[in-house]
């Protein structure tokens, strides 16, 4: 029995995954992380992994999780040498593939699932260490409040490196709801039309996020299955938070900041 594999395979034929060229259901989902878990094998360690909106991303994530290591996402493409020297990661997944650089000689606390980087005021690599019941409450009070139901896809704007981005994946996936995985911009035509394509009922946004639906004309846009937008990562203007939710009153849409 384990626990992520067999939530993922509860949902069946429930779509669990949109991507722009393919769509994996939740029993599809279940099966390709088994693999992966295969894959990291049973001895506990740090598995770093450069993360992208897309579905090898969400499968390996899930495949280390669940095969018990300690998952520290990171942004793809950028430097992260200063982390791998202080953290020793003992598997470092990337584009090219994984990558075991042996035992590490880690003494990992029991409970410790997630490690998460945070700014420093020093300069040097910080991590937040988070245990698998902090991420089970953490999504279960999101999926809760924002009413997560399996009827419910959500685009993804956010990086899953990031713990805003990581927060929308797991609330949906705890519900039997799809995610819409694409690392486009939201000032991308193509976003727009796989958001309407997949009937994606909510997104998340930073700040700048807004700025850039303002420089859209995203007051415009017909999106009739769009049930709510999220805002976090940074106070935003009062001013400018009462004309996104006037907006979301006058289109059918809810603002939660």
């Amino acid at each position: 029995m384990n626990p992520v594999i067999d939530h993922l395979a509860a949902f069946g034929g429930r779509p669990a995954l949109h991507s722009a060229s393919a769509t994996l259901s939740y029993r599809e989902l279940a099966d390709r992380v088994a693999c992966a878990a295969e894959e990291f094998g049973p001895v506990r360690g740090i598995v770093q992994i450069e993360a992208r909106n897309n579905a090898a991303t969400v499968v390996r994530y899930l495949g280390a999780l669940s095969a018990g290591h300690v998952v520290l996402p990171v942004a793809a493409g950028r430097d992260h040498s200063a982390l791998v020297e202080r953290y020793r990661p003992d598997i470092v997944v990337d584009d090219t593939g994984v990558h075991r650089r042996g035992s590490q000689g880690h003494r990992l606390h029991p409970d410790l699932a997630l490690l998460l980087s945070t700014s420093g005021s020093t300069g040097s690599p910080k991590l937040v260490r988070l245990s698998e019941r902090n991420l089970r409450t953490n999504a279960a009070a999101i999926a809760e409040y924002l009413g997560i139901s399996d009827t419910d896809c959500a685009a993804t704007t956010l990086p899953m490196s990031y713990c805003y981005g990581l927060s929308v994946l797991h609330s949906h996936l705890l519900s039997g709801a799809a995610l819409l995985l694409t690392d486009l911009s939201v000032t991308d035509d193509e976003f727009w039309t796989l958001f309407r394509r997949h009937h994606a009922t909510s997104f998340a946004g930073v700040p700048y996020t807004f700025e850039l639906l303002e420089r859209i004309g995203f007051d415009t846009f017909e999106l009739p299955g769009l049930r709510y937008v999220t805002q976090a990562g940074g106070r935003m203007a009062p001013q400018r938070v009462q004309e996104v939710a006037e907006l979301g009153r006058r289109r059918g849409w809810e603002l939660y900041v």
